[in-house]
C-alpha cells in the first residue's frame, strides 16, 4: 500500500510540474523525443528486429553451435545463453535484457539463467562508450580500452561466478527445426517497434522527471548532477561536460552514471523483462554494485593514465 501511495505521489508531483512548468517540460521532452528518435531508434530498431527473427526462427541455434565451443570458455552460459552474452555485449543496453527474456519465454534458457545474464550484460554498448562517452563528451578517447575493463569487469566475473553454480543442473530443452516465413518476420519487426516505442516513453518521463530535480534543487549543483545522473544515464552524462568538477572526478562519475545505468534504464529492463518475473530488487542491487566498482577502478585508471 505505501509503495502505491509512493507512485501516486511521484505521479502527481510530474503532473504538477509539467502544468507549473510547461516551457521547462516541453524542453526536456523534447531533448528526450530527439535523443530516442536520432540515436536510439536507428541504432536499437534493426538489432531488435533481426534479433527476434533470430530467436523466433530458431536459425540462432545455427549461430550458437559453433560460438558456442569458444565462448563456454570465457562465460559458462548454456548453449544458447551465448547468444544473449554476445548479444548483449555487442548489442547493448537494453538489448541484452531483451534477448535474455526472449530466450526464456521461447524456454531456451532457465529463468535463473535468463536473470543473471539480463543483470550482467545488459550494459551500455562499446560504440556508445566509445563515441558518445568518451569522444563526444569527456573528450579522453584514450581512456577507451581502461573504460572497457572498468565497466565489463565486475559483471563479467559476477556472471563467471553465478553462472558455475547453475552449471551442475544444466537446462535442457529439445532443438526444433530452424524455419523463416514472413510470418516471423513480421512478428519480428512489429515486436521491434513495439519494444523500442515503450523505451521513447519512458525516456521523455525521465528526461521530464531530471529536469524536476534540476528546477526544484538549484542551491546544490552536485547534488543535481548526481540525482540527473541516476535518473537518466545519458543527460548526466552531458551533464558532467559543463560541471565544475575535477577531471580526476568527472570520469570516475561517468564510469558510476555508465555502469548503473539510470532508474530510466531500470525501469525500460523491467518493461523488456516484465513476462519473465525477474527479479527486480537483485538487478537493481547488482547494478549499484558495479557501478560502485566501475567507478573505483576508473579513479584508478584515470591516475594511471595522467599521472
Amino acid at each position: 500500500m505505501k509503495k502505491n501511495y509512493f507512485i501516486l505521489f511521484a505521479l502527481l508531483i510530474l503532473i504538477l510540474f509539467i502544468l507549473t512548468h510547461p516551457a521547462v517540460s516541453i524542453h526536456a521532452a523534447g531533448n528526450g523525443l530527439l535523443l530516442w528518435y536520432e540515436q536510439i531508434l536507428p541504432a536499437l530498431l534493426p538489432l531488435a528486429i533481426l534479433s527476434n527473427i533470430m530467436v523466433y526462427s530458431n536459425y540462432m541455434q545455427i549461430v550458437t553451435k559453433y560460438l558456442y565451443p569458444l565462448t563456454k570458455h570465457i562465460i559458462p552460459t548454456s548453449q544458447y545463453g551465448c547468444f544473449a552474452f554476445l548479444g548483449g555485449l555487442f548489442f547493448g543496453f537494453p538489448m541484452g535484457s531483451k534477448i535474455s527474456a526472449d530466450l526464456t519465454m521461447q524456454q531456451k534458457i532457465s529463468k535463473e539463467e535468463g536473470e543473471i545474464l539480463s543483470i550482467c550484460f545488459n550494459q551500455l554498448s562499446p560504440v556508445f562508450i566509445s563515441g558518445y562517452l568518451l569522444t563526444n563528451i569527456l573528450e579522453m578517447p584514450k581512456m577507451i580500452l581502461f573504460s572497457y575493463t572498468a565497466l565489463y569487469l565486475p559483471p563479467v566475473c559476477y556472471a563467471i561466478f553465478q553462472l558455475k553454480k547453475l552449471k551442475s543442473a544444466p537446462y535442457k530443452k529439445a532443438a526444433s527445426d530452424s524455419h523463416l516465413d514472413f510470418g516471423i518476420v513480421d512478428a519480428g519487426i512489429m515486436n521491434g517497434f513495439e519494444s523500442l516505442t515503450r523505451l521513447g516513453g519512458y525516456i521523455i518521463l525521465f528526461s521530464i522527471f531530471a529536469a524536476l530535480l534540476n528546477t526544484c534543487n538549484l542551491r546544490y549543483p552536485l547534488v543535481n548532477l548526481i540525482c540527473t545522473g541516476m535518473t537518466e544515464v545519458t543527460t548526466g552524462i552531458s551533464c558532467l561536460k559543463t560541471s565544475a568538477l575535477l577531471p580526476e572526478y568527472i570520469y570516475p562519475m561517468a564510469m558510476f552514471f555508465a555502469s548503473f545505468g539510470g532508474l530510466c534504464g531500470f525501469a525500460q529492463t523491467c518493461s523488456m523483462t516484465k513476462t519473465c518475473a525477474f527479479s527486480k530488487s537483485r538487478y537493481l542491487l547488482c547494478r549499484l554494485c558495479f557501478a560502485v566498482i566501475s567507478s573505483i577502478l576508473g579513479y584508478f585508471f584515470y591516475l594511471c593514465a595522467f599521472s
